[in-house]
């Protein structure tokens, strides 16, 4: 059975990311009927950052040299251990368990909001780290989109593509876990022409890069 994973991290309600993963959840869901759907909101039910409990687990692993995820899964031991690993296992069982990862992130300050890092952060212990000879790890062969939203330009030839921090730390951290190979980015740019005076000529170009993140959603979502 196909499993969508849905993230959301967006602390505004109706924001541009939300409505492109949205969009795309829609047509997913329409074209798999039998699918299993799973959604988290990041910024309405932020995942823990990262603590020393979790960091000790992370280090055993890596010292120990576990790969196998069933050892990884009891690799708890204190308490307190305990206590952070059951926060950060359900997480991973749900990456597992899906096909298709839909991840709703804007640019926040040229990067990502620290909720979706907050996630992530979670997520990536070391036995889902992709092989460095192959580049196959337990995650490989899933399908990634990244739902996007941007307040400016930031694509290639644009006077800040240099500043653009939050598409390359993506592709950069999911190819870690074996998540580049199939991965696509809809942005929808020029967002805060809406709002901020400087940009208001730029109106145009924004709504056609929305629509085309849009119809890129929709065109996805149903393949």
């Amino acid at each position: 059975m196909a499993t969508l994973l849905h993230l959301d991290s967006s602390p505004r309600v109706g924001s541009v990311s939300r409505q492109i993963s949205g969009e795309f959840a829609e047509a997913w869901r329409k074209a798999n009927p039998d699918g299993s759907y799973i959604y988290r909101d990041l910024a309405a039910g932020p995942v823990p950052h990262v603590d020393h409990a979790q960091i000790e687990v992370m280090h055993r692993l890596e010292k120990e040299g576990v790969r196998d995820l069933a050892a990884a899964r009891d690799a708890a031991t204190t308490p307190e251990e305990q206590a952070s690993w059951a926060i950060t296992w359900p997480l991973i069982e749900e990456l597992l368990a899906a096909d298709t990862i839909l991840l709703g992130v804007p640019m926040y300050n040229f990067s990502v909001p620290s909720t979706f890092k907050a996630w992530f952060d979670r997520v990536l212990i070391a036995p889902l780290i992709a092989d460095p000879a192959t580049g196959e790890g337990p995650l490989s062969g899933k399908k990634v989109v990244v739902a996007s939203a941007r307040g400016g330009a930031y694509g290639p030839g644009t006077p800040r593509h240099d500043s653009d921090h939050q598409e390359p730390y993506l592709r950069a951290a999911l190819g870690m876990v074996g998540l580049a190979t199939d991965l696509t980015f809809l942005h929808a740019e020029l967002t805060k022409s809406a709002h901020v005076p400087r940009l208001a000529q730029f109106q145009e170009v924004a709504a056609a890069s929305y629509q085309k993140a849009l119809e890129g959603a929709r065109t996805q979502g149903a393949s």
